[in-house]
């Protein structure tokens, strides 16, 4: 599923626009290299041309994922978290204030901006809560179920979920240990809450029993 629901790349090809595309620089970057940081001085915009982005908070050894970002979201760093390849990712880059002006002229380029930055808002607080609130199991079970009802297909009375994630990534997100994580899914599946199908694909055959599960 699309983050921000709306695929910038697509916008930009049209000619009338060629002037706004011009003012972005493509950067590419190997998986796992961290892209931005908070601290850095300049604000950058930037649109994900190929590969993924994850966008997160770090404390000490602790990392808290707020976004998957993929081709056509937007983004801007001026939030101060953050940003790492979690593929080989192509970037198109600019400054802030070669963008401003289209933010009034191209409300597409706004609004696409404040949905990405809602739902990284969105996910912080769940983050917080699930950390004040849950325990690790609890936050991956509500996650799966989330997805499913997000993303997920329909099949044979459930879901099958497509996150294209290893167990590691989803571990990353979780805030937690790829062994950890594993053994939970694990448990899940002997629960029969969850199948495991392949890399990063999950059948979940009734989002109810996971609810229930969750105390939800």
């Amino acid at each position: 599923m699309k983050f921000s629901g709306v695929n910038l790349l697509d916008e930009l090809v049209r000619p009338e626009l060629a002037e706004l595309r011009a003012v972005f620089n493509e950067h590419s970057f190997l998986k796992g290299n961290v892209i931005f940081q908070p601290d850095e001085v300049e604000n950058r915009v930037f649109i994900i041309a190929t590969g993924r982005v994850r966008v997160y908070l770090a404390y000490e050894d602790k990392e808290f994922s707020l976004a998957i970002l993929g081709p056509g979201d937007l983004y801007s760093t001026h939030a101060g978290c953050f940003v790492q390849a979690f593929d080989e990712t192509t970037l198109l880059v600019t400054n802030v204030q070669s963008v401003k002006r289209w933010m009034t002229e191209l409300p597409l380029f706004t609004r696409t901006m404040v949905r990405v930055l809602g739902h990284i808002l969105q996910n912080s607080f769940s983050i917080i809560g699930g950390l004040a609130f849950k325990d690790i199991y609890n936050r991956l079970m509500d996650y799966l179920l989330r997805e499913a009802r997000d993303a997920g297909v329909t099949e044979d009375g459930g879901f099958l979920l497509k996150l294209d994630l290893t167990i590691e990534q989803l571990a990353q997100l979780m805030g937690a240990s790829r062994q950890t994580v594993s053994t939970l899914l694990n448990d899940m599946e002997r629960a029969g809450l969850m199948e495991k199908r392949g890399r990063g694909e999950y059948f979940i055959p009734d989002v109810y029993a996971l609810e229930h599960a969750m105390g939800g």
